[in-house]
This record gives structure tokens, sequence and C-alpha cells, in this order.
């Protein structure tokens, strides 16, 4: 009894030891990943950290140019040190030149959004600490924020520069030679972007990426984040208050109505359409205003609107967020073919949409930019008499049988001549 109580004991002892070494390795494996820790160096390495800045805006927004400065204050020095002997940090601006969509992240889909990645602000640091004579060894304490230069395409476009502020703590150690060397960097997010003191210590990993396809976890965590929110159309107080489908500065949108051989028919036709303005960027805006035959109207963003066009009507959105996506649906009308050409950003579709008899029409999920949109389209009525020919052809069948007839007759008359003559 005794042998067998050793080896079950002996059992359950091999068994917690197994399930304690694999804790263990679970917990040597998570603090292995946690990468937002600080950053340390050898006396031989070259200590290298980055900024990155996050550039948003909706889809097909043509990017404003941004340029984006750095400021580095000096809080806290080591014991004995005056804040006075602390090296300046410096690092070049990072600049988003107009029109130009680098790095732009290739998995963003709802909206637009570059990266850009600083150069090393650590070694303006090191420079300044290679010679200092006041310098030792300890943690230097700073804080950085940004300030953003944007240019905007309209007056009242909405710029959202960062108030992220970072704790920088720079540790400073001594090699076996006596040389000062940077040891180790913490960096903690003090401030969010839109503000607000952030409590929680949120430490972020400082280290410059590869910034490939311009995701986020190529690039330094440590980040400010800048947003664009453009409109199109009548936008600034010099727009025109009510838009002119003459003119296509004056609305976001347009819908045309133009009708072919439509005969005693009034040629009207109803539509509905959604707009659903971007996600990921800030929105203060719930609805928008459109026009129909001149008439206002509002609608709200995500939910269908529906308007009725009579023939060569047009309707017209005045403003809407740049970057929305919006649905049109032409309802179909028994004997009537409807036809559509689309331009979106000032990009005219070189195909034609087309549907068959008496069925609706729908452009679909396409992206409202600052150029010129619109969707025209053609309505033909095609009735069938019931001799089986199509109205619309009638006038000319009647030509050709008049034609035809003449023809006969003028054959009739020169052989009746000839026999005369005979």
């Amino acid at each position: 009894m005794k042998k067998k109580s050793l080896q079950k004991m002996s059992r359950l002892f091999a068994s917690a030891v197994l399930v304690g070494t694999m804790c263990l390795g679970n917990v040597a494996n998570v603090n292995a990943a946690d990468n937002n820790g600080p950053a340390t160096w050898k006396p031989t390495d070259t200590p290298s950290a980055a900024i990155t800045v996050e550039y948003k805006m909706g889809n097909d927004v043509v990017t404003p140019e941004n340029d984006v400065s750095f400021t580095f204050t000096k809080t806290a020095a080591p014991s004995g040190m005056s804040t006075n002997d602390m090296p300046a940090i410096s690092v070049a601006n990072v600049k988003f030149n107009a029109g130009e969509d680098l790095i732009k992240d290739t998995t963003a889909k709802d909206i637009k959004v570059l990266r850009k990645q600083s150069n090393n602000f650590l070694a303006s640091f090191k420079t300044a600490m290679d010679s200092s004579t006041n310098m030792t060894t300890g943690e230097y304490v700073y804080t950085v924020k940004s300030t953003s230069t944007v240019k905007k395409a309209k007056t009242n476009d909405v710029f959202t520069a960062s108030k992220a502020e970072y704790k920088l703590n720079i540790f400073v150690a001594q090699d076996t030679n006596g040389k000062l060397y940077i040891k180790g960097l913490s960096i903690i997010n003090t401030k969010t972007d839109a503000g607000a003191d952030n409590t929680d210590g949120t430490k972020v990993n400082g280290n410059p990426g590869t910034t490939t396809g311009g995701i986020e976890s190529n690039f330094s965590g440590l980040k400010f984040v800048n947003e664009y929110v453009a409109k199109a159309g009548s936008v600034d107080p010099t727009d025109p208050d009510v838009p002119d489908p003459n003119k296509p500065a004056s609305y976001a949108f347009k819908v045309t109505n133009n009708t072919e051989s439509k005969g005693t028919q009034t040629g009207s036709f109803d539509y509905t359409m959604t707009v659903t303005k971007p996600s990921g960027i800030a929105t203060t805006d719930n609805t928008y205003v459109y026009y129909v035959n001149g008439k206002q109207e509002t609608g709200t963003y995500g939910a269908e609107v529906t308007f009725t066009l009579p023939d060569t009507k047009s309707m017209m959105i005045k403003s809407c967020y740049a970057g929305s996506k919006v649905t049109v649906d032409q309802q179909g009308v028994a004997n009537w073919t409807a036809i559509a050409k689309t331009m979106f950003n000032g990009k005219a579709d070189s195909s034609t949409l087309t549907a068959a008899v008496g069925k609706n029409l729908k452009v679909e999920n396409k992206t409202l930019g600052q150029q010129e949109n619109k969707v025209d389209y053609t309505n033909t009525y095609k009735d069938i008499a019931v001799t089986g020919i199509i109205v619309n052809n009638f006038p000319f069948i009647i030509m050709i049988a008049i034609a035809v007839v003449a023809f006969a007759g003028i054959v009739a008359m020169n052989s009746k001549k000839r026999m005369n003559r005979r």
C-alpha cells in the first residue's frame, strides 16, 4: 500500500512540476512579447528612436500640405545637475506634400491613412552628450509634442492637429572606459491626441519601423494623429447658396434625367439615394442638404431618401463629406429602357451602364471626391403597337413603304409608256 501511495504521490508531483513549467514558459513568452517596455542598448550600439505622424482623411480627398514639427521640453535632470545643462533634442520636420499619398496604409479601406516616420531623434542627444563636460549618469526626462501647419483646400474644411504628449526617460550610463552612453529609453503617453490626460501610464515602443505598406505595426509607436475632414460642393461663404447644374463646383453630387422619344409620356422617374459618410474620422454633421428641381430638402447620412425627376431635371447635393459613399437607384418603368453615364471625382467612366426594358438601373457604392461627381440617366421610350411594330420605328416604316409604293408607281408608268410607243 505504501509503495502504491508513493507512486501515486510521485505522479502527482511530476504533473504539478510539468504544469508549473508550462505556466512559467507562458509567462516568459508574454514578457518576451512585450515590445512596449524600455528600449535598451549596449555601449557599442547606436541608440535609435523615431516619431510617427499619422494623417487621416476621406478616400479620394486630395492630400493637403501638412508640415509637422516637434518640441522637446526638458523637465528633469539627474541628481545634482541642472536642466539647463541637459542636451537640447531636435529632429527634422515630417512633411506631407500637397497631392502626394506617401506612405499610404494599404490595409485601410474606409478612409485614406498616410504615415511618415521621422529621423532618429536620439542622435542629437548623443552628439551633445559626447561633447558635454557637464553631463553625468542618470535619468534625463523630456516631454515631446507636435505642431502642424496645414494648407486647406476650403476655408471650412476641418483640420484637427494632434494634442498628444509623451514623456521620454533617457537613461545614461558609463562604460568601462568612463565614456557616457545611452543605455535605455522609456516612452510614456501622457496625453491623447484629443488632449485628454492619459493616466494609465501607457508605454509605447519608439523603435523605428520598416514603414512597409504604410501599416501601423511597421512604424514607431510614438505617434501623433492628424485628421483632415473635407467637404465636396458648396462649402465656403463665397460658394453659391443654391447649386447650379451647369457649375460642377457648386454641387457635391448631381443626378440628371434625360429622355428620348417619350412621345406623349411624361418622362418622369423615381429615384432612391443613400449617402454614407466616411468612418474613421471625426464627422459632426449627421445631415446634408440637397435640391430637387430647385426645392431644398434635407437628407440624413446612412438613410435612404426618395425623389422624382421630370425630364431634363436634376437632383443636386449642395455639400457633403468628401469620401462619402453614394448609391442611387432609378426605378424601372414599363416600356422604358435606361442607360447611365457616370463621373466621380472628375473622372468619367468610359463604360455605359445599361438595364433591361422596364428595369431599375442602380449606381452603387461610389466615392464622392472633391471634384465633379454626377450620374446622367438617359431613358428611351419603346412601346409596341398591336401590329407588332415598335411605335418608335413606325414613322420610318411608313416612309419606307411610301418610297416602295412610289418606286413601284414609277416603274409601272415607265412600262406603260414603253407599251404605248409600240
